[in-house]
């Protein structure tokens, strides 16, 4: 059999056939960026894996996609009394403003996992617009639009902005968070993990 143009010629329809020999032992020498990105692919996909099977977990054990594993610095808020006690810490609080509904805010829960895992100086407060006993707070500090932040520290509001998965506003999240730090340590308030 011959190959000519990608086609190959099969010799019952009367064509000549010449055998190409290809060598198996050619070496490939991979390129160090293209092992590295590779090796982000396969980290990626264990990520979301392992993300996968987290969001089974939870969903089989009755709970809503905001309620699973959190990290210890992330606190699902119920009701504005317990707000009000969260506020009175001296660490710099983010308030992320969601509904169940939301799909970004359903994508960018995962992100804020790991940046809470990240800086666990930081509180994170999540406030469910969906729950009757908080809609009032939506409206009283005028939200009207989900996934919202404020960041807060020492009961007065730092900065407000919404955010997503767009690598621009995670930017401006974390650039938000390390002001916050800064903020509190200029004050003397020393780090708490």
């Amino acid at each position: 059999m011959s190959a000519s143009k990608g086609f190959v010629h099969h010799p019952s329809r009367g064509r000549s056939t010449t055998s190409v020999r290809v060598s198996a032992s050619a070496t490939y020498c991979t390129h160090p960026d293209a092992l590295k990105r590779r090796l982000e692919a396969e980290a990626d996909r264990h990520q979301r894996a392992a993300e996968r099977a987290e969001a089974q977990m939870v969903a089989a054990a009755g709970l809503k996609w905001w309620e699973g594993a959190l990290p210890p610095n992330m606190v699902v808020v119920g009701s504005s009394h317990q707000l009000q006690l969260l506020k009175e810490t001296s660490r710099p609080i983010l308030i992320n403003w969601f509904t169940e509904d939301c799909y970004s805010c359903r994508t960018l829960h995962v992100k804020l996992k790991k940046i809470a895992a990240e800086n666990p100086e930081i509180l994170f407060l999540k406030l469910n617009g969906s729950s009757e006993g908080l809609k009032p707070l939506f409206e009283m500090f005028g939200i009207t639009k989900v996934p919202y932040f404020h960041v807060v520290l020492d009961g007065r509001v730092l900065s407000e902005f919404s955010a997503s998965l767009n690598p621009e506003k995670l930017a401006l999240l974390r650039k938000e968070l390390r002001a916050a730090v800064r903020a509190r340590q200029e004050a003397g308030v020393p780090a708490v993990a």
